[in-house]
């Protein structure tokens, strides 16, 4: 089930649900500690991003430390990756923000929901292109897991509510409603995760669900 302790053996990958298994952050950032201490949140919903780089991604390992470099640096000020977890175009899943497969870690670019949801973002441009196929079985697969592990209901249009603490969007102490599984664009005015990705969200949820 997904609560069971997870298998970390001596592999790099973890398995951690039915045909989900996740590479652990120290595949790629063994050397990128995070800045400062990140604490625990209250999970309600989960958010789908997109990275907005090529869809052309021959080393996800290599990604994702760019990622770290621009969400760390002066621009954006962040302790770690904003997200929790990744999901390369082959469909492989990998541990984002620091801590993400012990619990329940808060993420950043989150459209003033910090504290409320993981993040997965999907390792490309998808405005245009959807993901692949590959890539959309990994990402099914992890937002059920999670949902799984933090209780949370996924039957038909299930949504759920939180108190805003600031965005282009929702000013703070703003009671929002949201789908369980949302898009970034639900919770702040951005493109992310693509329209093309937007467009495939309703069967993705039926395929979390189901």
């Amino acid at each position: 089930t997904p609560n069971l302790p997870l298998d970390r053996g001596r592999s790099s990958l973890v398995d951690v649900f039915d045909g989900l298994a996740i590479h652990l952050r120290a595949d790629w950032g063994a050397d990128l500690p995070p800045k400062r201490p990140m604490p625990r949140e209250d999970v309600r919903f989960l958010l789908v991003h997109h990275s907005a780089t090529s869809n052309n991604v021959p080393d996800p390992r290599s990604l994702i430390r760019d990622i770290y470099a621009f969400h760390t640096s002066p621009a954006k000020g962040w302790p770690d990756v904003a997200y929790n977890f990744f999901v390369a175009p082959d469909g492989s899943v990998w541990e984002g923000r620091a801590g993400s497969l012990d619990g329940p870690v808060t993420a950043d670019a989150t459209g003033g929901n910090q504290g409320y949801a993981q993040l997965v973002c999907l390792l490309g441009n998808h405005v245009d292109v959807a993901p692949t196929a590959a890539a959309q079985v990994g990402l099914v697969r992890t937002l059920a897991w999670l949902a799984g592990r933090f209780s949370l209901n996924t039957y038909a249009d299930a949504s759920t509510t939180f108190v805003s603490r600031g965005s282009n969007r929702f000013p703070a102490g703003q009671t929002i409603t949201t789908p369980v599984v949302s898009a970034h664009r639900d919770v702040t005015f951005t493109a992310c995760p693509g329209h093309a990705a937007v467009a495939l969200l309703p069967a993705w949820r039926r395929r979390v669900h189901n």
